[in-house]
């Protein structure tokens, strides 16, 4: 029986003549290799250093311990496979696939690898899923993070530099803790920056009554009630009522009217005075305004513009009060205002 054998490293063609029966022989002259079926057949590597066999099948399992069939050298201490690199290792044709339908399966690509150079991919202690590049170019929908909670959101976040190429259009608020704002009259938000704008530091406040009916006929001095702001003024602040309270120590520049109607019979008087935190009187009397003996007879209280030093904290009101007969007397609804600006 004679067999053919081709060195794949040489390109040498061998021939083997004789019984082979797998017992292994040494081979004459150069011209055959003795053969075994298996590599479990070969004999010990130390008991056969500088020899050659042929390995006829390939046995094992893929990537862990498969011995491909082919020309095998001993060194001494263990058989070397001669020849090329298995098939099976080249990128092209190694290949994972399903354990249960062998039609599917992933091939690793290493094209892109500088040459000499073999690349390690680092496996994390952890399950999960793979990320493709392609994944990167689509955004997260808010609706990603509806389960969020202000303990439950991630402690860590992108550093401001990764995004220093986002244009205005493109703007993304880092690390922001502030509630969504929606800006209001005379107020600007650009980014992270509120703005107070349209308005100078000393505008003033004034008040007007729209409604009237106020009975201010009384020897017990009546805060009048506003009901509408004509200006919103600064240093000031007004929520309804009577008061007006103040909210930086400066001199104020007040003025008011009042008008009144006098609805029963009888000639009436009516005083009014601007009163501090509802003990003191700061300012003068203005003329006490006189109604005939006539029904609905108007009369009209009127200070002009007087200057007032007042505090943080202050409050002030316009108050009216009874001089002459008794009686009844109304305020007359839109013809009260107040003007106080902070000078």
């Amino acid at each position: 029986m004679a067999t053919f054998t081709i060195d794949l490293l040489t390109g040498d063609v061998y021939l083997f003549t004789g019984d082979f029966t797998g017992s292994g022989s040494t081979p004459t002259s150069g011209a055959t290799y003795p053969e075994v079926n298996l590599f479990s057949e070969l004999p010990p590597a130390a008991s056969s250093a500088g020899q050659i066999y042929v390995v006829r099948s390939s046995s094992g399992t893929y990537v862990l311990n498969r011995n491909e069939a082919g020309l095998y050298f001993s060194n001494g201490l263990v058989w070397r496979r001669l020849g090329d690199i298995p098939s099976f290792f080249l990128s092209d044709n190694f290949q994972i696939i399903d354990g249960t339908d062998q039609t599917k399966g992933i091939v690793f690509d290493v094209s892109g690898v500088t040459t000499s150079t073999f690349r390690t991919l680092k496996v994390q202690d952890a399950d999960g899923t793979l990320a493709l590049l392609t994944d990167l170019d689509s955004k997260v929908n808010v609706a990603a993070f509806a389960d969020y909670t202000g303990t439950t959101a991630p402690a860590t976040y992108v550093n401001k530099t990764d995004f220093d190429a986002y244009s205005g259009a493109t703007l993304s608020l880092i690390n922001a803790k502030q509630d969504k704002l929606t800006a209001g009259d005379n107020i600007s938000i650009v980014g992270n920056v509120i703005s107070v704008t349209g308005i100078t530091e000393n505008t003033p406040l004034q008040l007007m009554d729209t409604v009237g009916g106020q009975q201010v006929n009384n020897i017990i001095a009546t805060p009048i009630d506003w009901t509408t702001i004509v200006f919103s003024g600064t240093s000031l602040s007004y929520t309804g009522g009577s008061r007006i309270y103040i909210q930086a120590k400066a001199t104020y520049d007040i003025s008011y009217v009042l008008n009144v109607n006098n609805d029963t019979s009888g000639d009436k008087n009516i005083g009014t005075v601007i009163r501090r935190n509802s003990s003191e009187d700061i300012t003068p009397m203005s003329s006490a305004s006189f109604s005939s003996n006539v029904q609905n007879d108007s009369s009209t209280n009127i200070m002009p513009n007087y200057l007032v030093d007042l505090n943080n904290g202050d409050y002030i009101e316009l108050v009216a009060f009874r001089i002459g007969y008794t009686g009844t007397v109304y305020t007359k609804e839109n013809s009260a205002w107040i003007r106080i600006q902070k000078k």
